[in-house]
């Protein structure tokens, strides 16, 4: 081949020779910038991460909220239903109980024992709602709000995962308690008051360190199911991988998110319980010469009371269900490279 120029010859680096450039692919143009997105497309500090769950919140409400409402209201429903039936099963026996301080205060060790365990319960539905609102996570990235209903079909096929994710970690919890819980039982079957106390405050430790690390390092079980189709024991994997590093700074944002987001939620429903206590109060002074007005102050009292309840549960959940998702896509833009990955797809839109 004669002389060329540069611009239109290349050098075959194989054989030295010259060679006609390959045609050049057509020029893209300009285009606009991708969107900013509500969350940053890079590793986040610990602030950030903390923050990002509540700016999630106020931006998809509809599906953080309102999905934390749903489950949580079938969820009290659920329980509602269970406790009504017990009552009216074994009503002669919660009889016989109130004339037996004993058994009475027997009864209440088992009782607050049941309340733990619910709780228990209860937290596993944090990995239900972290992989419902996950979906709504990945698309905030490019400042696109997902709505409950566009959630609701994107998981399709995945959705009976999540609820048997979220079953299989209650009874983990739920198993870790009876399991340390047992020995103290048979201690104080056996008369052994001291070993039973020692037992109960040493397990009592234990269940707690045990509490918190497996469920540290299986929180971003849910995430993953819903995100990455993976089945269960993929996403078991997935998130025993995912939280091998960076375990005390995970720790300390999920610990220190949670108790943030509960004192908030403390700090405006207090308040209103306070008001509500006031007014039953004074409702019940006003109408003492009437029965039927007092009962019907009571019970909705009552309602209102429960209502609060479920919604600042609600509203607690879905915060910590937010920020569980922020640390499941900052975990994979520090180890993973996802904040490229995130990139490049926003420019490709």
């Amino acid at each position: 081949m004669g002389q060329t120029n540069a611009w239109t010859s290349a050098v075959d680096w194989r054989t030295g020779r010259w060679q006609r450039r390959s045609p050049s692919p057509p020029s893209r143009g300009w285009q606009p910038p991708p969107p900013r997105g509500l969350l940053p497309k890079r590793p986040l500090t610990f602030i950030e991460a903390l923050d990002s769950g509540f700016r999630l919140l106020r931006f998809v409400p509809s599906l953080s909220i309102g999905s934390s409402l749903i489950v949580f209201s079938l969820w009290s429903l659920l329980l509602t239903a269970i406790g009504a039936l017990i009552a009216v099963q074994f009503l002669p026996f919660f009889n016989d109980l109130s004339g037996n301080e004993d058994a009475a205060s027997g009864f209440i060790a088992l009782a607050q024992l049941g309340s733990v365990a619910l709780s228990l319960l209860s937290l596993g539905l944090a990995h239900l709602l972290s992989g419902i609102i996950a979906t709504g996570t990945r698309a905030s990235f490019g400042a696109r709000r997902t709505t409950l209903s566009m959630a609701w079909k994107s998981l399709s096929g995945r959705r009976l995962r999540l609820i048997l994710a979220t079953l299989l970690m209650s009874g983990i919890n739920l198993g870790l308690l009876l399991a340390l819980t047992a020995p103290t039982l048979l201690f104080l079957g056996a008369d052994s008051a001291i070993l039973a106390f020692v037992w109960a405050a040493l397990a009592a430790l234990l269940w707690f360190v045990a509490l918190i690390w497996v469920n540290l390092r299986l929180a971003f079980l849910g995430s993953a199911i819903a995100v990455e189709d993976l089945s269960i024991r993929a996403g078991l994997r997935r998130s025993w991988k995912l939280t091998g590093r960076g375990f005390w700074r995970m720790l300390g944002q999920l610990a220190l998110g949670y108790f943030l987001s509960n004192q908030l939620v403390q700090l405006v429903i207090t308040p209103i319980i306070f008001i509500i206590s006031v007014l039953l109060g004074v409702g019940m002074t006003t109408t003492t010469d009437s029965t039927t007005a007092q009962a019907g102050i009571a019970i909705v009292s009552v309602g209102l009371l429960l209502a609060l309840t479920l919604i600042s549960a609600a509203v607690l959940f879905a915060y910590f269900a937010c920020l569980v998702t922020v640390c499941f896509f900052d975990q994979q833009m520090r180890s993973e490279g996802l904040d490229l990955v995130l990139i490049r797809a926003e420019e490709d839109r």
